[in-house]
């Protein structure tokens, strides 16, 4: 696969996504943006905030076209777009870092946006405030995001192991498991 067909896969799979939030995802989606957070600190790069273009720190040379960009920050759903319009650039950028004949990815850690994806392909976006990242029923801090670097990679992401996160999450929080639409399930 090119540089420029892996962007242009990327973008496609991005503008896929419903971005409008729920909420019951809530506890699977606070696990994959830990697991993104872990990934992202193993980069050295400098950044203050979490959310930050890994492909300029590791090769600046390699970059997304432009189009693809502007379709992807263009084409998101309103709702999703003060997360997903910061981000995109960075994963397009790092998709055709990832194709680049020259580019030998790290055995660990894994790609770091796939995670992050996986959170916007489950229940859509997330807004930031107060130094959190606000995903409904969960909000994860982001002071200190770089110490998780050290701790476990998450072991699946495999649809029912995350499905088994939220139904625990929602439990554990409300005493029952929250259905797409905030009521109980079952």
């Amino acid at each position: 696969m090119t540089p420029d067909d892996s962007v242009r896969a990327m973008a496609e799979r991005l503008l896929a996504i419903d971005y409008r939030r729920h909420g019951d995802k809530s506890w699977s989606k606070a696990a994959l943006l830990g697991e993104y957070f872990r990934r992202a600190a193993a980069y050295d790069c400098g950044s203050r905030t979490p959310f930050f273009d890994i492909a300029l720190c590791v090769d600046p040379s390699i970059r997304a076209a432009q189009q693809y960009v502007d379709s992807v920050v263009e084409g998101v759903h309103p709702q999703g777009r003060s997360a997903i319009t910061t981000v995109a650039p960075f994963m397009l950028h790092w998709a055709a870092l990832r194709a680049d004949p020259s580019f030998v990815m790290p055995l660990e850690p894994a790609d770091p946006f796939e995670p992050l994806i996986l959170m916007f392909e489950r229940d859509g976006g997330f807004h930031t405030e107060n130094g959190e990242v606000n995903l409904e029923y969960r909000a994860v801090p982001m002071r200190r995001w770089r110490e998780r670097s050290g701790a476990a990679p998450m072991p699946s992401f495999a649809p029912e192991v995350l499905d088994e996160i939220d139904r625990a999450g929602s439990l554990k929080q409300f005493g029952y498991v929250m259905g797409p639409d905030g009521k109980p399930v079952g």
